[in-house]
């Protein structure tokens, strides 16, 4: 492709920052194709245009954080941070360069004549209003069980796709992005302060769980990509893998399904988030090799650390949804 000459990956390698240039040329030429080829679902289109872009660079990355991980021989969390933080670098980069370009052309866009509302319809169909004036379990597990399921999907959908998790990475940092340029704008009709000091202060009550939760998103991608890349290049274990793959998620549905009646919808997230993350760490006996178990174990710790990562963004979001006054009158103001 001849985009992926623009900066190469061996160039990103070594400067992870360069990769917030690349999302934003890539966001920009996503949009503008997706808005021109495909005007009524712009919002949408964009981001697959966005993810086929990027594929190329998460794929090296991918393999070769395998590479990384299969020379070490021993494991912890300290070696966890090290093996994987220049592809995580990389990836916060990617996902930082696509969140603001979204959220610049969604604040920008009206001064063009364009309705941001139509261009990016799909990101702004997930938009909602929260506010209060403390603390609320209630409104915590909601967040963290919610988003947890879109977690896991992320896990799951690079497990067996490998590169697939990119959609889910864009489509985050861009939603995110349209609705709060978009709730900037609108909360500046509505009250006549600066648009742009209303999306800075969006921006920096925001930002402290924007980074954690895409943080997340980024290491479940990262786990499950690698794993995927893994079973993919050892062709032999492929229909074991399959198989005990549909097997654990058969058996979190029967258990959801079944504890459902039982428990409350806290208690039954927690058990399956549980159920879901020892199913898992069973993977890694379908290989024979030491070598291959290691990796596999390694990268189901990856996706726990993903978990625990969420569950204090959760926390964050419902301190700052639900005790910002600042935030909550800019979002009241949104909705006119």
């Amino acid at each position: 492709m001849v985009l992926e000459h623009l900066i190469p990956e061996a160039v990103i390698e070594r400067k992870p920052v360069l990769a917030l240039v690349l999302a934003v040329v890539y966001s920009t030429v996503s949009i503008l194709i997706a808005r021109i080829l495909f005007p009524a679902n712009s919002g949408i289109v964009s981001v697959i245009f966005l993810s086929i872009f990027l594929i190329p660079y998460f794929s090296d990355l991918l393999k070769r954080e395998e590479r990384q991980e299969e020379r070490e021989k021993s494991w912890s969390i300290r070696r966890l941070v090290v093996d994987n933080k220049e592809t995580y670098l990389t990836y916060l980069f990617l996902f930082v360069g696509v969140y603001l370009t979204y959220m610049l052309y969604s604040f920008g866009m009206h001064k063009f004549g364009l309705d941001t509302g139509v261009v990016f319809r799909e990101q702004l169909s997930l938009e909602s209003l929260r506010g209060g004036a403390a603390f609320s379990s209630a409104q915590f597990w909601a967040i963290f069980l919610n988003n947890w399921w879109v977690l896991l999907a992320c896990f799951l959908i690079a497990l067996v796709a490998g590169d697939g998790a990119v959609f889910f990475i864009a489509w985050n940092a861009s939603t995110w992005g349209t609705i709060f340029g978009y709730r900037a704008v609108e909360a500046s009709l509505t009250t006549g302060q600066s648009a742009l000091w209303l999306l800075l202060l969006v921006l920096l009550i925001t930002l402290p769980h924007v980074l954690l939760e895409g943080t997340a998103y980024i290491i479940s991608a990262i786990a499950g990509g690698i794993i995927s890349d893994d079973v993919v290049r050892r062709s032999k274990g492929i229909g074991e893998f399959i198989a005990a793959l549909l097997f654990g998620a058969a058996f979190l549905i029967v258990v959801y399904f079944v504890l459902r009646v039982f428990l409350s919808q806290t208690a039954l997230g927690i058990c399956t988030i549980i159920v879901a993350l020892w199913s898992l760490h069973f993977l890694q006996h379908l290989f024979s090799v030491k070598r291959e178990r290691l990796v596999v174990r390694y990268n189901v710790y990856l996706f726990a650390i993903a978990v625990g990562i969420f569950f204090v963004a959760a926390i964050i979001e419902t301190l700052v949804l639900l005790n910002s006054s600042t935030l909550r009158n800019i979002y009241l103001a949104a909705a006119g």
